[in-house]
């Protein structure tokens, strides 16, 4: 009895290390950062000559775990947006506080406001200063359409930087 209980313990933790593993590769090992300190951000923004792509995200929301799975980590796992756009997601029910553009402490649910990103996900796409340079994109859109439309505001955004830094 004692050799079948231990069979079964063995198998049990074999198959949950399977399945954790399995887990990390289909994740691909990518995390999206979450941003704290958007000061920072914006420094690394204006070095690299790079927009932002900040997305609002909440840990209850379906629909950001969703974008973040079907969207966000592959275009971080593909190596296309390395040096085209930073990628970063603010938690809006972190109920911390956050380091704003220039350089305020502010509470993190107030940030959403100043672009209008009451629902979540949201993403914005931002320049180095934080001001909205490509459409936000509210929800998650039509299904075989909405990677284009995040594309579209990629390339919006990336026109927009390179424009400026050529005058």
């Amino acid at each position: 009895m004692l050799g079948r209980s231990l069979s079964i313990l063995f198998l049990t933790i074999t198959l949950a290390s399977l399945w954790s593993c399995n887990k990390t590769a289909e994740a691909g090992g990518v995390q999206i950062q979450v941003v704290k300190d958007l000061a920072e951000l914006s420094s690394e923004s204006r070095q690299r000559k790079l927009p932002i792509l900040l997305v609002f995200s909440a840990d209850h929301c379906v629909f950001c775990r969703r974008l973040e799975r079907d969207y966000l980590k592959p275009m971080l796992r593909s190596g296309d947006y390395e040096n085209k756009i930073l990628i970063r997601m603010l938690k809006v029910d972190d109920f911390s506080t956050i380091t704003d553009f220039n350089g305020k402490k502010i509470d993190v649910e107030n940030l959403p406001n100043r672009y209008g990103g009451y629902t979540t996900p949201t993403m914005v796409f931002l320049n180095s200063e934080g001001k909205e340079i490509a459409p936000k994109l509210i929800g998650i859109g039509t299904e075989g359409f909405f990677a284009g439309e995040i594309d579209d505001s990629i390339d919006i955004a990336v026109d927009h930087i390179r424009a400026v830094a050529l005058k």
